[in-house]
């Protein structure tokens, strides 16, 4: 009897990038701009909401890996030949604290080409749904971005402590003003007031059921993304499958 075996997809190679920017975003977050040659860009080519993985030697010999979400969107590369990421800083954080504090234009970095599941085929006829806590807009924006360039329409549920602390928050008002009511934003703040009672506090999934019934009616949302910590990611699925929603995409994210 005859076995056809399938090909071995071939493993995942590091490439060295440059990085060309280093733009603060918050007191503890930065936007970290590679460039990516020419030849490396078909390998580079990724879904909105993929992530890329890097490879660091610390000064002890000890290798650090961690990986980060794409904030870019596939235009850009294929216009600009850049990727852009959001890094926050985290405590202990070996590499997240590295390029807050020490990164640079012309540093070189190891990564990997882009990973990862959390992410949907854009078409402009459907309503994309988000619900994220801090650093977890990272590939939320991306998807965002990429699918008010289609014509779908976005509704996004984004919680911080306080404006000074929200992650790409000038991007999306330039969002707001280029695509009009198709780009729904919401903000929660959690140490500030914020524009409402029902956007002021925690983002606990009790809130989301008073979002869903007063806001946003969850059979009018195609998918749904959650991104951010694994008890609000679970507790906001829940409430969701119980509000009967469609496709449901989850991320969970160190914020």
């Amino acid at each position: 009897m005859a076995v056809e075996l399938k090909p071995r997809r071939p493993r995942p190679s590091w490439h060295k990038l440059t990085v060309s920017r280093v733009r603060a975003l918050t007191e503890d977050a930065v936007e970290v701009t590679l460039a990516v040659p020419e030849p490396l860009r078909p390998a580079f080519d990724f879904k909105p909401g993929q992530h890329l993985t890097f490879q660091r030697d610390e000064p002890d010999g000890a290798e650090v890996r961690r990986s980060y979400s794409l904030a870019s969107t596939p235009r850009e590369l294929a216009e600009h030949g850049t990727l852009r990421l959001g890094i926050r800083s985290i405590p202990k954080g070996t590499f997240s604290g590295y390029a807050n504090r020490q990164l640079h234009p012309g540093d070189v970095l190891e990564v990997l080409p882009p990973l990862g599941h959390f992410w949907t085929e854009i078409r402009p006829d459907r309503h994309y749904a988000s619900v994220v806590a801090g650093s977890g807009i990272t590939p939320i924006i991306a998807i965002a971005t990429a699918a008010l360039e289609a014509g779908a329409t976005v509704t996004l549920l984004y919680s911080n402590r306080c404006e000074d602390t929200t992650m790409f928050a000038e991007e999306l008002r330039e969002l707001q003003r280029v695509h009009g009511p198709r780009l729904r934003l919401h903000h929660i703040r959690t140490r500030t007031e914020g524009a409402t009672e029902l956007l002021t506090g925690r983002l606990t999934p009790e809130r989301l059921g008073e979002f869903l019934d007063t806001v946003v009616d969850a059979a009018a949302i195609d998918e749904w993304f959650l991104c951010g910590p694994y008890e609000m990611v679970l507790g906001l699925k829940e409430v969701l499958e119980n509000a009967g929603a469609g496709e449901i995409h989850t991320e969970l994210y160190t914020v």
